[in-house]
């Protein structure tokens, strides 16, 4: 590789460093800005910037920018978050709700709740269903909530503009502790890799729009934008990668949530046999993909009624577990295990503080965990030696 080709590669880099330093400057994230900062920039890299070579650095370059901006302004998923326990309300068609399950069809809802500093907040938006199992059979399904952006930009509010809202499922109470086990496994992950998903627990109230008298109370958890979490880690997502080769992913990556999946008990999920509830996105600076795990619901760690293993894991209950990630070397092994091991005492801390989730359930996620450790990790790692 030639010294103009990798000062290319490297002005990325040196872009996000321009911007950190003179950010107070940028107003714009024109076209003719950026080819006046690559032309300046020039000098010092001694690279000349030809519109091939511009074109080509547009987009990268673009997206540095517009994430610069929109990191000046808090997100809708940020103010959901500043309150403990966060209350909200949720006003909608209940038969809207049950007739749209199978279909790709959005209808309008109303969501309010008050911020850190009292002040109240009401947003018009559009609900659609979302998920696989969960849509069709669960009583509450699980939705996607779309907020207007000239609503947020109203409020001064970046334009991530749609959230994905994990609901109850069925109306017996089981189910509030199978989402609350399902917001810890979030949780977890967290702890192990900057790459993850944020979440955050709030206290719903869907209130019928044609009958105000019929209610439901009940934790929900909404999880991050995909391109707030691409512009918070500075990611582009793969939007067609059904098929993730090998020599595409960062390994590490990979055996991270790998390691993560087998510890929970999830085997819904596969990078191996085609893209299911993960997401892979390339890092701006370089590098390659990195894996990002969701939805955990069919985990041994919630234990759901209604979640069955993987065909062809060969194990009879969600309780047991199953690797379905791709053998990596000795190194990779050790560095992860020796992660999680190092984790152990936090995950377990992390349960037991957690307010919402009863005492046995406590007890068992924890025995759950402690399984893996004491016994699991071990023949894994062995499995993976021969």
């Amino acid at each position: 590789m030639g010294s103009k080709d990798k000062n290319l590669q490297a002005l990325p880099a040196k872009f996000n460093v321009y911007l950190n330093i003179s950010f107070s400057n940028l107003t714009a994230a024109s076209p003719v800005l950026l080819f006046n900062l690559l032309t300046s920039l020039k000098i010092t890299m001694g690279t000349e910037i030809t519109k091939p070579r511009f074109f080509a650095l547009l987009t990268t370059l673009s997206l540095l920018v517009a994430g610069a901006l929109s990191a000046q302004n808090p997100s809708i998923f940020n103010t959901l978050g500043q309150v403990a326990n966060q209350e909200v309300t949720m006003v909608l068609d209940f038969e809207s709700l049950n007739e749209l399950r199978k279909k790709d069809e959005s209808f309008p809802a109303q969501i309010r709740y008050k911020q850190a500093n009292g002040d109240s907040l009401s947003w018009n938006v559009k609900l659609s269903v979302r998920g696989r199992y969960r849509r069709l059979f669960c009583d509450f399904p699980p939705l996607k909530v779309v907020f207007p952006k000239k609503d947020l930009q109203a409020k001064g509010l970046a334009n991530f503009n749609d959230l994905k809202w994990v609901t109850h499922c069925f109306e017996d109470h089981e189910s509030d502790e199978h989402l609350l086990r399902e917001y810890l496994a979030y949780g977890l992950y967290q702890q192990i890799s900057p790459y993850s998903y944020r979440t955050q627990l709030l206290k719903v109230t869907y209130i019928n729009t044609h009958k105000p008298n019929q209610k439901i109370v009940r934790f929900a958890f909404i999880v991050e934008d995909d391109a707030e979490i691409s512009q918070r880690l500075r990611l582009k997502e793969c939007k067609d990668c059904f098929v993730a080769h090998r020599d595409s992913l960062d390994l590490k990556s990979e055996n991270s949530v790998a390691v993560f999946q087998y510890m929970i008990g999830n085997t819904d999920w596969s990078i191996t046999k085609g893209q299911k509830n993960v997401k892979y996105f390339k890092p701006l600076s370089g590098g390659k993909m990195v894996v990002i795990p969701h939805d955990f619901d069919f985990s041994g760690f919630v234990d759901a009624g209604y979640a069955v293993p993987a065909t062809g894991t060969n194990i009879q209950t969600v309780k047991e577990r199953a690797f379905l990630g791709f053998k990596a070397d000795k190194a990779i092994w050790n560095e992860t295990l020796d992660l999680y091991k190092s984790k152990q005492n936090a995950f377990i801390q992390f349960i037991e503080a957690f307010p919402h989730l009863k005492e046995n359930s406590k007890k068992e996620s924890i025995r759950y965990l402690n399984s893996f450790f004491s016994r699991d990790a071990g023949k894994l790692l062995a499995s993976q030696s021969n």
